[in-house]
């Protein structure tokens, strides 16, 4: 076995270059796979998430009320290490506009990023169009504070004031701001529900929030939204984290047999 080892090393070169691309080739068959059967209607098994349960409610209850359902996207950007819950909150405001465009019902948005800004406009004018409401598009609903998490979190505080709003998403990249966002929720009795993979914050919030996500939670919003490249993508990553426990336990036992070495 350890011949065999040695004499393949030469042809494997295990750096992280070689190793993500053969991760690519074999999991981007059962990726394109999974997306297709989410496309046509196949749903996988997924453990429940209240957060996202309650999207369609709350949207829902905002047209009965006539009141906004303000989305707040976090206070980072869309490039850097954070970009993945910035995403993930711009792909929340999109489920949301869409349910709300159903029923003609605004919006409120707030970034604190000014590459998500014209993202968020674009989404929420999609939204319209696709509803056939596209004159009914209002460039005020999305706000833009800055990059400073303080400052967006006071602006994002006072537009859901401003507006109205009779509950509020945060969901996206938050820091200790978040904390002072959500008791501002808090005082205002709003129904707020959210989260972020930060975990510091991930803690804050949960203290104050109706309903919280947290960790990896926030990078699934997209395959419980029902997108299917997004449910694809995550029965593809749960299919790979079993073929690395299955290949955990077999190491494991070969090693004990010192078939290994």
């Amino acid at each position: 076995m350890h011949d065999l080892i040695r004499a393949l090393d030469p042809l494997l070169p295990l750096n992280a270059d070689s190793v993500g691309l053969l991760v690519l080739l074999v999991t981007l068959p059962f990726f394109v796979v999974f997306t297709w059967r989410a496309q046509h209607g196949r749903r996988f098994g997924v453990r429940r998430i209240p957060v996202y349960e309650r999207l369609p409610l709350l949207t829902n209850q905002a047209a009965e009320d006539g009141r906004p359902l303000q989305v707040a996207t976090g206070s980072a950007g869309l490039a850097g290490p954070q970009a993945a819950e910035s995403l993930a909150g711009l792909v929340t405001l999109d489920y949301v506009a869409r349910r709300a465009a159903v029923w003609g019902q605004p919006v409120v948005g707030s970034t604190a990023d000014g590459a998500s800004l014209p993202a968020a406009q674009g989404l929420l004018r999609q939204a319209l169009e696709q509803a056939g409401l596209p004159e009914q598009y209002p460039a005020s609903a999305l706000d833009y504070y800055g990059p400073d998490p303080l400052a967006y979190a006071a602006g994002t505080a006072q537009s859901a004031a401003t507006h109205g709003a009779g509950a509020t998403v945060l969901l996206g990249r938050f820091g200790v701001e978040g904390l002072w966002l959500a008791e501002a929720g808090v005082a205002a009795d709003r129904v707020q529900v959210g989260g972020t993979a930060e975990p510091d914050a991930a803690a804050l919030l949960h203290a104050c929030l109706d309903d919280a996500v947290h960790g990896e939670e926030v990078y699934a919003v997209g395959a419980y939204l029902h997108r299917p490249s997004h449910l694809g993508s995550l029965a593809t990553q749960d299919l790979l984290r079993a073929g690395v426990v299955i290949a955990i336990v077999v190491g494991v036992v070969l090693a004990s047999l010192g078939i290994l070495g």
